[in-house]
C-alpha cells in the first residue's frame, strides 16, 4: 500500500508552523460533506470503487451511515476461504498512481477532501503492535476485507471505519471484549463515528452474526448513544474512547481547520514560488522577478517553458514600468477600449497600450492569447524604458546605449521597429543571441526568458 500523500502531509505540517494563523481565517468548511481519507492512495482508491458499487444516496447521516452498515453485513463474511479476489491490483496501483492521484493531491489542496486525524497512533505501539485505532492499523484491516470480503471483526471495523471516512464521518476502531449470553467473553472489535458533536457505537460484525444466523438484517448495535446500554455486552479500557467523547467538538472543529491549512499552504508557496514548473537555470531570475514585484497574478502556477502570451507580456511590461519608475501604472477608465477581444477586466492590456507599450492587431484585435516574438518582446520593454527615460515612446532611438557592441549574424532580419530597442538591451547586456551568433527575432519567447529579460532589464 502506498502513502505518498502522507509526505505531502508532512510538508504540509512543517510549512504550517510557519504561517500566521491569520492565514487561516475564512469561512470553515462543515464537518461531514467533505470526505476523509484515510492516505494510502490505492486503498482510498478501492474504497471510493465500493462506495459507488453501494450507491449511497441517504439524504439524512443516519441513513447514509446505514447504507454502508447494511452493504457490509450483506457483502462480508466471518468463515470460509478467501476464494476471489475482488480488486486487480495490478490495475489498483496503475489507476490509483495516476489520475486518481493527481485528482486527490488537487482535491486535497483545493479543500474538497482531508485526512484522517490519526490520534491513536501517535500514542506509540503496545508490545510492538499497532495501536488499535492508528491509521496503519484501519489500513491494514480495511485491505484484508476490500480484497476478500471475508475476515474477523478488526476487517469488519477497519472496512467500515474507512467507508464511513470517505462520506465524510470520523470513525474510531476500538479494542476490548464482547460478553456472550452466557457470560463468556472473546477478543472483539468494533467501532464509534463522530456524528452530531458527539461519538455513537457501532458494531456491524455483531449485526452481521445475527444477519448470517437468520437471513434478516437487525441493528441492535447500529448508532447507540447509551453507555450503559453498550456496556451490557461490551468491555474495554474506557480511558481512550471516553477521550474521544470529551473532545467530540474539538474533533469537528479540527477538520475544519485541516481543510483550510492546503488552501493557506498553497497561498504561501504562491507568494513564495508562484509558478508551476521551470528550468533549472530560469529558478533564481524568477524569484527575483517575485522579490521586485515583476512577476503578475496573470501567470501564477504556469508552466513557465511555455510560450508567452500577449496578455501575459503586457502584463509584465506593465509590472516592469512601476519596478522601473517607482510610480504606479493607472488605468484611464474614460478612454475608450480599442479591441474587440479584449474585455475591461483585462486591465494590464489596456494600460500597456494607453502607454504606448503595445499595439494591436492592425484590425481592432489584441489577439491576447497569441504568442509573443523575441523582437516584440525586447520593442514592449524598450518602449517601457523609452517613457521613463525620455517622457515619450517613439522608436527607441533616444535610448542612452551601453558600451557593448554585439552584431547578430540575422541582424537584418530584425525589423526596423525594433531596431533600436535590440540594440539598447544588447548593449547594455540585458540580452544575448541564440548561442549561434543569430539573434532569431521571430522566434517565441517563453515565460521564463520573458522574465530574465525583465529582470536584467531592471537591474543593468
Amino acid at each position: 500500500m502506498k502513502k505518498r500523500m502522507l509526505s505531502l502531509l508532512l510538508v504540509l505540517c512543517l510549512l504550517l508552523s510557519a504561517l500566521p494563523m491569520t492565514a487561516l481565517a475564512g469561512e470553515a468548511k462543515l464537518y461531514g460533506t467533505v470526505p476523509i481519507y484515510i492516505g494510502y492512495v490505492d486503498l482510498d482508491y478501492m474504497a471510493e470503487q465500493i462506495l459507488q458499487e453501494i450507491g449511497v444516496s441517504g439524504s439524512t447521516d443516519r441513513e447514509r451511515i446505514l447504507a454502508v452498515y447494511n452493504w457490509i453485513i450483506r457483502n462480508c463474511r466471518r468463515t470460509g476461504t478467501a476464494d476471489k479476489q475482488y480488486f486487480d491490483m495490478d490495475e489498483v496501483l496503475e489507476k490509483s498512481s495516476g489520475t486518481f492521484l493527481d485528482r486527490m493531491e488537487q482535491d486535497f489542496m483545493d479543500g474538497k477532501l482531508t485526512f484522517r486525524i490519526d490520534v491513536a497512533g501517535n500514542m506509540g505501539t503496545n508490545d510492538g503492535f499497532l495501536p488499535c485505532d492508528s491509521n496503519d492499523y484501519v489500513a491494514w484491516s480495511a485491505y484484508q476485507m476490500m480484497l476478500y470480503r471475508v475476515g474477523q471483526c478488526n476487517h469488519f471495523a477497519g472496512l467500515l471505519t474507512v467507508l464511513l471516512g470517505h462520506l465524510g464521518y470520523d470513525c474510531r476502531l476500538i479494542d476490548g471484549e464482547f460478553i456472550n449470553n452466557d457470560g463468556s467473553r472473546v477478543e472483539h472489535k468494533w467501532n464509534m463515528v463522530l456524528l452530531d458533536g458527539k461519538y455513537y457505537w457501532l458494531d456491524v460484525r455483531m449485526d452481521h452474526a445475527k444477519y448470517e444466523n437468520t437471513g434478516k438484517l437487525e441493528h441492535s448495535y447500529f448508532l447507540i448513544e447509551d453507555n450503559t446500554q453498550w456496556e451490557k455486552k461490551h468491555s474495554w479500557d474506557h480511558s481512550y474512547s471516553d477521550a474521544m467523547m470529551e473532545c467530540a467538538q474539538m474533533m469537528v472543529e479540527s477538520y475544519g481547520l485541516m481543510l483550510e491549512i492546503p488552501g493557506a499552504v498553497q497561498d504561501a508557496f504562491d507568494e513564495l514560488m508562484p509558478w508551476s514548473k521551470c528550468s533549472p537555470w530560469a529558478e533564481a531570475f524568477l524569484q527575483t522577478a517575485v522579490d521586485k514585484e515583476l512577476y503578475p497574478d496573470i501567470l501564477l502556477r504556469a508552466d513557465m517553458t511555455q510560450a508567452i502570451s500577449r496578455e501575459e507580456f503586457a502584463a509584465v511590461a506593465v509590472r516592469y514600468y512601476e519596478a522601473l519608475s517607482g510610480k504606479e501604472a493607472k488605468l484611464d477608465k474614460k478612454a475608450a477600449n480599442p479591441f474587440t477581444d479584449v474585455t475591461a477586466q483585462q486591465e494590464d492590456i489596456l494600460i500597456a497600450y494607453q502607454m504606448g507599450f503595445v499595439n494591436g492587431m492592425g484590425d481592432g484585435t489584441f489577439a491576447p492569447k497569441g504568442t509573443l516574438t523575441r523582437a516584440q518582446a525586447v520593442t514592449m520593454l524598450g518602449r517601457v524604458a523609452e517613457l521613463v527615460q525620455t517622457g515619450a515612446v517613439a522608436d527607441g532611438a533616444a535610448l542612452k546605449k551601453g558600451e557593448k557592441q554585439v552584431s547578430f549574424s540575422d541582424g537584418a532580419a530584425i525589423d526596423s521597429w525594433a531596431v533600436h530597442y535590440v540594440n539598447y538591451f544588447v548593449s547594455h547586456g540585458v540580452i544575448e543571441g541564440m548561442g549561434n551568433g543569430a539573434f532569431a527575432p521571430r522566434a517565441n519567447m517563453t515565460r521564463e526568458q520573458a522574465l530574465k529579460v525583465a529582470v536584467a532589464a531592471l537591474e543593468q
